[in-house]
């Protein structure tokens, strides 16, 4: 990959630390994202026919929420390339303000045709590892649409330190996340429709969604969790 777009501005830095998200165009240009689908595709059916990652203990709404299928790096040597490109790396450390950057792991996250929404929440009080540095690389292998289901996030909400306090929340109830802390519904929402291509990075605490898939088609994404390099779980 000769054309990925790595160049941050002082704006764009700024907006991520302010916002919690960062949304870059065209990250990938359309060979390279043939590529990642291709070898994110092929990755997810070796899973699929392994029987890897399968959770019989999970929800039935969750199951419908998207397909997902962690660490695809350790098994396909072709997504290992790209998860583990250093201009992607450069790029969380950059946007985290850190000078070392890890890989915690690479998962796929497809949403079938008439899948359910994902509700609201924030990733990092789930991890076994805390760091206001943790962010993620979201990338659009498919148009993400309001139809299809694109990302909405609550801008800022990465300051707060608080959202340890919500619990176990029912993966059903879109607005748990929101109930649980309730000035929340004071922030407006902030929607990211991308071309296929794209990539969004999410920083740990910030709160974020996404909409049911109302569509035929499935909507494909591929995300990679970083943690600063001095950080340990």
């Amino acid at each position: 990959m000769t054309n990925m777009q790595t160049e941050l501005s002082a704006t764009d830095i700024d907006s991520y630390r302010e916002q919690g998200f960062l949304v870059i165009e065209e990250l990938l240009n359309e060979e390279e994202l043939g590529t990642w689908r291709e070898a994110v595709g092929n990755a997810v059916v070796d899973h699929e026919l392994s029987g890897r990652d399968l959770d019989p203990t999970q929800s039935d709404y969750y199951d419908r929420v998207f397909l997902q299928r962690v660490n695809l790096w350790k098994s396909n040597e072709a997504v290992r390339d790209l998860v583990i490109d250093e201009r992607l790396g450069r790029l969380a450390a950059n946007l985290a303000g850190v000078q070392k950057i890890r890989l915690y792991h690479d998962h796929a996250l497809i949403k079938k045709p008439w899948a359910n929404p994902t509700n609201w929440h924030a990733d990092n009080p789930d991890d076994p590892y805390r760091s206001p540095e943790a962010t993620m690389l979201w990338v659009a292998l498919d148009n993400a649409t309001t139809q299809n289901g694109c990302l909405l996030f609550l801008p800022g909400t990465h300051k707060r330190d608080d959202f340890d306090s919500a619990g176990p929340l029912d993966e059903a109830n879109i607005g748990g996340f929101i109930e649980a802390h309730p000035e929340l519904a004071e922030v407006e929402p902030a929607t990211a429709e991308v071309a296929a291509g794209a990539g969004i990075f999410i920083n740990g605490m910030v709160a974020h969604a996404a909409g049911a898939n109302m569509t035929s088609q499935p909507r494909r994404a591929f995300a990679m969790l970083f943690i600063p390099g001095e950080c340990h779980y």
